[in-house]
């Protein structure tokens, strides 16, 4: 197993933690770190692909300032999609699995190889301290895919001054699920599934995406004995582009410690496949219209139909044949070879006219 650090030195890293925990399983993230940040075992198996398909383990670091120094704690598991070097950049894309609970800094400390283990991050300050190496670690007692072990994480996450911040908040994707025609008590809604970091979807149906949001921040409580109301803050859902529309609100407030977001959408009855996606972050009191903290990017492919692609080409190949049958009907010339003649050009049209890659170069 390969674990990966992430620490408070800048926003960015923090933020990572919070995209790590948001994605839905399955969904894809890339880390990127300096070559000198690897351990040797783990630099040396990035050519040819060595690292792919292994199990990877993301962890928050925190820095010298925060109240609690580095403390290793979990985040979630994950398994190595891409591993390659660029230039002195080495740049893993990990797809989210199982999150972990009941897993201390003590006994990942402990399995961690002793040379590696005096270059973790920590007041020493080494050198060349290691952010990505190897562990020996019995992974699979501490795996949970329930949302009680999310929980669990952020409340261990919200000790760390980067996420108790008044413009911070943890959020999961609960699911993506087709919204049926019938609903009665007993209905449950199935998730669509993820495959290659994208969710399988189908052109001109409607879907729920659920995100999970806890808010821990709380202002203390102040000289007159009661607590200071923070600002507002919200989820964002914001599509690609104009192919999704939603139809319910893109903008949600977090206005309770636990809640469950719900964004309604649907795509265009669309003939081919396509591809788009929903961005998911949140906006603070007070921040600008470009400003988006802690934001994920939920990929899509949209299937096409292919009942609407027959309709479309047999209604193009009667408008294209119709007329030159009638008039050769009426010309007298109208013979059954000639009908299938124009009947197959006129259906070849509608296929083309549907079907761009049947044309001619």
């Amino acid at each position: 197993m390969i674990v990966f650090l992430s620490s408070s030195a800048r926003a960015r890293y923090a933020d990572d933690i919070i995209r790590m925990l948001a994605l839905p399983r399955g969904g894809q993230l890339q880390f990127r770190y300096d070559g000198k940040w690897l351990a040797d075992d783990v630099r040396n198996r990035v050519p040819r692909e060595q690292l792919a398909g292994e199990y990877a383990l993301v962890c928050f670091v925190a820095g010298s300032g925060d109240p609690v120094p580095y403390e290793l704690i979990p985040i979630r598991i994950a398994r190595i999609v891409r591993a390659e070097s660029v230039g002195t950049s080495y740049i893993f894309t990990l797809a989210a699995d199982a999150y972990v609970s009941e897993a201390t800094t003590g006994e990942l400390r402990a399995a961690i190889n002793p040379a590696c283990r005096e270059r973790l991050p920590s007041a020493a300050q080494a050198p060349s301290e290691f952010y990505c190496f190897s562990l020996d670690f019995e992974l699979r007692p501490h795996q949970r895919l329930t949302f009680e072990a999310f929980e669990e994480t952020a409340r261990q996450l919200s000790r760390h001054k980067s996420f108790a911040a008044e413009q911070s908040a943890f959020f999961a994707v609960r699911q993506i699920s087709r919204i049926s025609g019938r609903s009665w008590f007993g209905t449950w809604p199935r998730s669509s599934a993820v495959e290659q970091g994208a969710f399988r979807l189908w052109t001109g149906k409607r879907y729920e995406c659920e995100v999970y949001c806890l808010r821990l921040f709380e202002h203390p409580i102040d000289a007159d004995g009661a607590r200071p109301t923070p600002k507002e803050l919200a989820l964002v859902a914001e599509a690609n582009d104009d192919s999704i529309q939603f139809a319910s609100a893109k903008r949600s407030v977090i206005d309770s410690r636990y809640d469950l977001k719900r964004y309604v959408f649907a795509a265009e009855p669309e003939v081919m496949s396509r591809v788009s996606g929903i961005r998911l972050f949140l906006s603070a009191e007070g921040d600008g219209e470009d400003r988006v903290r802690q934001d994920i990017s939920l990929q899509m492919i949209f299937g096409g139909s292919l009942v609407l692609a027959s309709i479309r080409a047999v209604a193009i190949g009667i408008a294209t044949a119709g007329p030159g049958m009638i008039a050769a009907n009426a010309a007298g010339k109208l013979s059954s070879g000639a009908a299938v003649l124009m009947i197959a050009l006129g259906a070849f049209a509608g296929i083309s006219a549907i079907f761009p890659s049947f044309r001619k170069p």
